[in-house]
């Protein structure tokens, strides 16, 4: 990913045409040192051959001075001295050539200068009369060895320069052999890089019309999706104080897009009288603090005059000149302010609601002790005054009297617990189960003297709770087993607990980090078909006939109620005849 960004990005390319434009001037100036070496070789060959030929004739010219200066010595005819004279004419030229030809080379000007002291010895012995034989001959033994040494020092010069062309002739050849290879190689590594570059610029450009069209699909989108989710967007220039805003954010305020000149006084026209000052405020705040918090404020649409319900919220950033923008968004909540300011009125007429049936359960439930005691009463004097004087029918009704009135003054005690329990104050400390069992088995005591029922615990945890509350939800599922329990076998209970992690318990459906005490009740009373697991916790709900089993079905309901109170779950498995297990789990 690092490198596509890198080869994908502007410096890249800049940096393989700037590599590219390097290499071109190296290359140029290669071929340009090569093309000069080239001339420069080609310099050298030109004169080294100026000199061999110079040399050539400088030795042509000689000759022609002695052959001339032996025919005048031989025919004593003066047509023979003009060679003579015209040889030392050109030997002087010659020399004059090769002066400025080998200008700045040492080795070659000091072999020229012995040459031309042997030239000027050899025509010092070219003389137009002897005195007599001997010094004819003496001279022209002498010559002869001068013009010997001079032809030495000409061949030595001329096998030098010949030497000299054929070696530069043979660095000419290699070189000029090179130079289309190396002007060759020049352009093509040129092409190859320039070649690169367009590739990379090709693909770039393709890369930014894709980009481009995914940027169109986006910003379409972007648009769509600023209408449907009812805000805009917008950008602030904390300069000139001007706004550029989108086209939804025009909308928003009821107006075409492009409209108006959004500037920060056009954008206030739009605010509630009673809120601009919040608007402003809250911006002067911004540029000190460089984020604008959530505001809200109302506006007053152009198009309808309809008041509207907005929440703006940006942040400040700088841009890559310096410029101090603010950019943020719009949206319009009216809808969902309506429905808090609804649910907020349900609400309120709801806890009214409560608090009114609340305090009429309550209520109801203490006036409708003052008749029950006066029938209670009542029937207590009949009983013991007149029941003898009663048929048996009469005393028949009179029983059932007596029952209904006792299961009414049970109901209205359940009514009254079930009401206390939701009304009492939920202050949570933290509570030990093991007194809180204890206490259970204290206030249940007769009945479980009654039952002989053992019940077992042991080691239980302490949670956070109401007291009062977990007493209640243990005498109510220690009192439920009880009262479900066997004839023919002594009721058996075991209360146990043990920390439990939410995530890795499926039944409550909660994955979060949360810890539960699971407190359990198990019994091996009647227990009960595992279809009726949640209906036993309805109010007034029974599966067992009034006669079989006295009760008003408040009891678990009741346990159920206070286990919702400390913000756990309870649970019942069963299974007829094999008892019941009570599952409860209190949050640490």
């Amino acid at each position: 990913m690092f490198k596509s960004k890198l080869f994908d990005s502007l410096g890249f390319i800049r940096a393989v045409f700037l590599v590219a434009f390097f290499i071109l001037i190296f290359l140029a100036s290669i071929t340009y040192r090569h093309i000069k070496e080239l001339d420069k070789i080609s310099d050298s060959i030109t004169n080294t051959y100026e000199i061999s030929i110079e040399l050539g004739q400088l030795i042509s010219f000689i000759k022609d001075a002695e052959t001339g200066h032996r025919g005048y010595i031989i025919t004593n005819d003066s047509i023979y001295l003009e060679p003579f004279i015209d040889a030392r004419k050109n030997v002087n030229r010659s020399f004059q050539n090769l002066n400025n030809t080998i200008l700045n080379d040492a080795k070659k000007e000091l072999q020229l200068k012995r040459i031309y002291d042997l030239v000027d010895r050899r025509f010092s012995y070219f003389k137009n009369h002897f005195s007599n034989k001997k010094e004819f001959n003496d001279d022209f033994r002498n010559g002869k060895l001068v013009m010997d040494s001079l032809r030495m020092e000409l061949d030595n010069m001329l096998n030098t320069e010949n030497k000299l062309l054929d070696s530069k002739g043979r660095l000419y050849r290699y070189n000029n052999s090179n130079t289309p290879l190396i002007v060759f190689s020049t352009f093509l590594i040129s092409i190859l890089i320039l070649g690169l570059g367009y590739l990379r610029i090709i693909k770039n450009y393709n890369d930014l019309i894709s980009q481009n069209i995914q940027l169109k699909i986006f910003d379409e989108s972007s648009k769509q999706a600023e209408i449907l989710g009812k805000y805009g967007s917008w950008l602030l220039n904390l300069e000139d104080k001007t706004f550029n805003y989108s086209d939804n954010q025009f909308r928003l305020l009821g107006c075409e897009p492009e409209s108006f000149l959004p500037t920060f006084e056009n954008s206030l026209d739009a605010v509630h009288p009673d809120d601009r000052e919040i608007l402003i405020e809250a911006f002067q705040q911004a540029e000190t603090n460089e984020l604008l918090p959530l505001i809200h404020y109302r506006i007053i649409k152009k198009d309808t005059l309809e008041v509207r319900h907005f929440r703006s919220t940006a942040k400040i950033f700088v841009d890559r000149l310096g410029n101090k923008n603010m950019i943020g968004t719009t949206q319009d909540i009216s809808e969902d302010f309506n429905k808090t300011q609804l649910i907020e009125l349900r609400n309120k007429e709801l806890e009214l609601n409560n608090k009114e049936l609340m305090e009429f359960n309550h209520v109801a439930s203490h006036d409708l002790q003052e008749p029950l005691r006066k029938i209670q009463t009542f029937i207590s004097r009949i009983e013991y005054k007149e029941k003898d004087h009663l048929s048996e029918t009469a005393q028949s009704y009179f029983e059932k009297i007596q029952e209904a009135s006792n299961r009414m003054r049970i109901l209205i005690d359940d009514l009254l617990q079930y009401s206390r329990t939701s009304r009492s104050e939920k202050t949570f400390e933290v509570t030990d189960l093991n007194t809180i069992a204890a206490n259970a088995i204290s206030e249940l005591s007769e009945n479980i003297e009654d039952k002989k029922a053992e019940i077992h615990f042991e080691k239980l945890h302490q949670v956070q709770g109401v007291p009062f509350q977990l007493q209640q939800l243990f005498i109510n599922i220690i009192g439920n087993s009880l009262k479900y329990s066997k004839t023919e076998e002594a009721p058996l209970i075991t209360i146990s607990s043990k920390k439990v992690k939410a995530s890795k318990t499926p039944k409550l459906n909660d994955h979060s980090k949360k810890e539960y005490i699971k407190i359990t009740f198990k019994d091996n009373g009647l227990g009960f078909e595992q279809k009726y697991a949640e209906k036993i916790f309805q109010l007034f709900n029974r599966l067992h006939g009034k006669k079989e089993f006295p009760g008003t079905g408040v009891g678990l309901a009741i346990c159920k109620k206070i286990v919702e109170n400390h913000k756990g779950y309870i649970f019942a498995k069963g299974k007829p005849d094999e008892g019941a297990v009570f599952e409860i789990y209190l949050p640490v």
